[in-house]
């Protein structure tokens, strides 16, 4: 009965996940480079895109499915600073 439902909040799981692991790769790559206000920023956007995945979550047992926890892209491994910004400009656009 709830399946579309499920499907649907699995694929934002996903997209989410992608997002997190996107955010918290910037992360690594700026605070090595010295950017730590930005590698902070990334941080904290990869923690909102997790409780995006935590409600998600909820609302997926709610309907009596279960959560599949598989991202839905690769990272891109960009390690210009310039470019992160242009790409997690698009992951938002993109959501």
């Amino acid at each position: 009965m709830h399946e579309k439902s499920i499907v649907l909040f699995n694929k934002a799981v996903a997209s989410e996940m992608t997002a997190v692991h996107q955010y918290m790769y910037f992360h690594f790559h700026c605070e090595d480079q010295g950017y730590d206000l930005l590698a902070s920023l990334f941080m904290r956007i990869a923690i909102e895109e997790m409780n995006h995945i935590e409600i998600c979550a909820e609302r997926i047992l709610f309907l009596g499915g279960d959560v599949e926890m598989v991202a839905s892209d690769e990272v891109q491994t960009i390690n210009d600073v310039e470019q992160m910004l242009v790409f997690a400009r698009k992951l938002e656009e993109d959501a």
